[in-house]
C-alpha cells in the first residue's frame, strides 16, 4: 500500500477530480490553477497511483480513499476494554 502525504492526496485527488495536467517547454507543469511540484507528479507515476498518460489508476483510487479515510478518524483509537479497566484501576 502506498502512503500518501498531503501534498500528493491533494493533487492526485485534483486530477481524479478531472483536472489536466499541462507541460509546459519551459518544464512547469500546471495543474487547473496551480503548479504541483514535479517530484510529487514523479512520485505518483513511480507509484503506478497515475499511468503514462498521467491519468488516475485503479491502485491510485485506492491509496487516496485509504488516505482519505485515514484523514478522517480521530486522532486517539477509542480504548478497548482491558484498557479501560486499566485505565480505572486505584493506585497505578
Amino acid at each position: 500500500m502506498v502512503n500518501l502525504n498531503e501534498s500528493e492526496a491533494e493533487t492526485f485527488q485534483r486530477l481524479v477530480n478531472g483536472e489536466r495536467l499541462w507541460s509546459w517547454p519551459n518544464g512547469r507543469l500546471q495543474l487547473g490553477q496551480s503548479f504541483p511540484s514535479v517530484t510529487v507528479i514523479n512520485r505518483l507515476v513511480r507509484d503506478g497511483l497515475l499511468d503514462q498518460n498521467y491519468q488516475p489508476t485503479k491502485v491510485g483510487r485506492s491509496a487516496l480513499l485509504s488516505w482519505l479515510e485515514a484523514r478522517n478518524l480521530p486522532h486517539s483509537a477509542p480504548l478497548t476494554s482491558d484498557e479501560t479497566a486499566r485505565q480505572s484501576l486505584p493506585g497505578d
